[in-house]
Parts: structure tokens; sequence; C-alpha cells
């Protein structure tokens, strides 16, 4: 559907101007984001806005590019590219990596449920190994 298309082009552009208050603004009070990668979920707007922060906190330089949507119906599929370099620490749910310095390049894919024009329900789906890779965390595991 054009208009879940459009809307969805907003948010990923809302996503990389860092403007939090359009992002939560964008999803509904029951969303659920789940992370494929990792099976942390998200809940609401607090949730998609404490994970935008949390990543531009990490890494300030930070931008999504858009390599691909398709949209039918209620669905959005998005391919994209997220890049940055990790000057701050990294919050995940299974806690805090401190600054490593490195950069890292990540390819993702998100699915989004739209109804009246709020993100209803999320998955994201991205290779969460290579990120730890790129970020030098197996090498200190002794993987």
């Amino acid at each position: 559907m054009a208009d879940n298309e459009a809307f969805v082009r907003g948010l990923f552009q809302a996503w990389n101007n860092r403007d939090y208050d359009s992002i939560a603004g964008s999803v509904a009070p029951d969303c659920t984001l789940i992370d494929e990668g990792s099976g942390r979920t998200l809940q609401g707007p607090e949730g998609f806005t404490q994970l935008a922060k949390a990543l531009f906190e990490a890494m300030p330089d930070g931008k999504f590019t858009l390599d691909h949507l398709t949209a039918q119906g209620d669905t959005v599929v998005i391919e994209y590219t997220g890049s940055g370099t990790q000057t701050g620490d990294l919050k995940l749910n299974v806690g805090t990596v401190p600054a490593t310095g490195r950069p890292v390049t990540v390819h993702a894919v998100d699915v989004y449920e739209v109804k009246n024009g709020k993100v209803q329900e999320a998955r994201a789906y991205l290779d969460s190994g290579s990120i730890m890779a790129q970020l030098g965390l197996t090498e200190r595991m002794g993987a």
C-alpha cells in the first residue's frame, strides 16, 4: 500500500534524523518489536525510542541506508544497511559493551505490520554474530 510505504520511509528518515518524538509517534501503544537475532522484545513507543537512543549513543555517527522496500497490504519489508563507529557504550539486553572505537556495518531486514498509520508489530532480522565479530567481542570470548 502506497501510504504504508511512505509511512515507513518517513519512519526510516526519523531514525537517521534522531527524531525520537516522530519515532515514538509512529508506534502503536501496544506494539511489539521482536529482535529475532537476540530474542529481545521491546514494547510500544518507549521500546522503539529506547532502542534508537541506545544505538545512537553508542554510535553517534550511525546511519541507515535503505536498500529495498516492499509493501503489500499492511506488511512493509525493508532491507537496509546500518553503519557507524562504536565510540560510546552499547547497551544490550545481555549487558553493556564498552566503546571499542571499531566501525560496524550490518545488513538487516525489518518487517512491519502497519495499521491506521502506526506500527502495530515489528520483527528485526540482523546478524548479531557479525556485529559481535566486527566489535572484536568474539576474539575476547575466545571464539
